[in-house]
């Protein structure tokens, strides 16, 4: 069986390690980063089956790297994460490709619903 590797990148330190408890109480691998520069050099150096992309980033927009993610055809395995969950951030969201959006807080039954889908969709 294939071993899914997510990435996660999120400047809060508290999500960052609900992901990594979460995820690997589910079997994943999990791989976190805390600004979007690390996050880019995890992404050279893994190649994750999932990434969650928060959008308000200390060293950018997470929405600015969706859109690098795209050009590398990687922006389908990105889940955009935000409490800032207005028509247009999803609309744009979903623009540049993401395969979904979670608003924040998380919605455990909601989470589990988009990995599902994600795996089912790329599987």
């Amino acid at each position: 069986m294939k071993r899914h590797v997510i990435l996660v990148v999120d400047d809060e330190m508290e999500i960052r390690a609900f992901f990594t408890r979460y995820l690997k109480k589910k079997g994943f691998e999990v791989q976190t980063a805390g600004n979007l520069a690390d996050g880019r050099i995890l992404l050279n150096d893994i190649k994750p089956t999932l990434i969650f992309l928060d959008i308000n980033l200390p060293d950018g927009n997470g929405l600015d790297e969706l859109e690098e993610l795209k050009k590398g055809k990687l922006s389908e395995n990105v889940i955009m994460m935000s409490a800032n969950d207005n028509k247009e951030v999803i609309e744009r969201a979903e623009g540049l490709g993401a395969f979904d959006f979670l608003s924040k807080p998380f919605n455990l039954t909601r989470l589990e619903q988009v990995i599902e889908s994600h795996l089912n969709h790329t599987n």
